[in-house]
C-alpha cells in the first residue's frame, strides 16, 4: 500500500449555485492501469480489448466486438469469447474492495473528499463508500441522471481517457458533461443565454468531485477502445438542525 500512495494536485471552480473540485494523479500511476485490467478482466472483455484499452491502441486496430466467424456463422463459443457484454455486466459494483489497488484508489478518493469538504471533513462517513466500475463500449452512453439515492457527494475517476495535455473543459470522447441543476440539457437555450453544461475532457488519474444532487451525462463514447471509469459515492453524516444553526 505504501508504494501505491500518489501526490495529486486540486483546483475547484464555482458552477451555478456549487462548487466543483477536480484532482489529478500522475497519468502513469500504476493504480490507474491496474484497476483498468481488473476491471476488463471481470466484465469478460473481448480477447485483446485489455491492451488496447490500458495500452496505446495499435494503428488499424478495428472497433471491439466484431464477431469471428468461419465460413460465416459464428460458432456458440466465439460468441460468448467475442460479443462484448451487455450494459449491466459492464457494471462491477465494490470494484475498490476487490485488490490492493482498489484499496489505494479508494484511500486517495477519501482523502480528497476529506479535502473537498475542509471544515465538515469530519462528518464524512468513513463505512459508506459506493462504488462501481463502468466500462463504455464504442458508442456508448450514459443519460443525465444523479446520485442522490447512493450518497451526498459524487466522484468520478477516470482510469482511461485520451485527454492528457488538454485543457480540462474541453470536449472529448467520452465526453463527461456536469449539468447545470437548475434546466436539463434537452431543454432550449436561447440565443444570449450561456450554456449550462460544463465538459470534462477525461484523461487517466482525473477525478471529478461534485454533490451527488447535480445531474450529469455522458455523451456517446467515440472511441475505438473500451473506456473506463469509477463512479464512488460518499455519505456526509451532518448533525441535526444543521441548517437551522447555519442560516437562522
Amino acid at each position: 500500500m505504501e508504494g501505491l500512495r500518489m501526490e495529486a494536485q486540486a483546483t475547484s471552480i464555482d458552477l451555478w449555485p456549487t462548487r466543483v473540485w477536480f484532482f489529478e494523479t500522475q497519468p502513469d500511476w500504476e493504480v490507474n492501469r491496474q484497476l483498468a485490467e481488473e476491471a476488463l478482466a471481470a466484465v469478460d472483455m473481448p480477447d485483446g480489448a485489455m491492451h488496447r484499452a490500458c495500452g496505446p491502441a495499435p494503428s488499424g486496430s478495428i472497433a471491439i466486438g466484431r464477431l469471428n466467424t468461419s465460413g460465416g456463422q459464428p460458432t456458440p463459443s466465439t460468441l460468448h469469447r467475442q460479443s462484448p457484454p451487455s450494459a449491466s455486466k459492464r457494471r462491477v459494483r465494490g470494484i475498490l474492495e476487490r485488490s490492493v489497488a482498489g484499496q489505494a484508489l479508494k484511500a486517495h478518493l477519501f482523502a480528497c473528499a476529506r479535502a473537498v469538504l475542509g471544515p465538515w471533513a469530519p462528518y464524512l462517513d468513513p463505512d459508506h463508500c459506493e462504488n462501481r466500475v463502468l466500462v463504455m463500449m464504442p458508442g456508448g452512453f450514459i443519460s443525465t441522471h444523479k446520485d442522490s439515492r447512493e450518497g451526498d457527494l459524487t466522484c468520478v475517476h477516470f482510469l482511461t481517457g485520451g485527454g492528457a495535455g488538454q485543457p480540462v473543459n474541453s470536449v472529448g470522447t467520452p465526453r463527461f458533461v456536469i449539468e447545470d441543476p437548475s434546466r436539463y440539457f434537452d431543454e432550449g437555450r436561447l440565443p444570449y443565454e450561456d450554456r449550462h453544461g460544463f465538459s470534462v475532457h477525461p484523461r487517466p488519474g482525473l477525478s471529478v468531485f461534485f454533490p451527488s444532487h447535480i445531474p450529469h451525462n455522458q455523451h456517446p463514447y467515440e472511441g475505438r477502445t473500451p473506456h473506463v471509469q469509477v463512479v464512488a459515492n460518499f455519505r456526509v453524516n451532518l448533525p441535526s438542525a444543521i441548517e437551522e444553526r447555519l442560516f437562522d
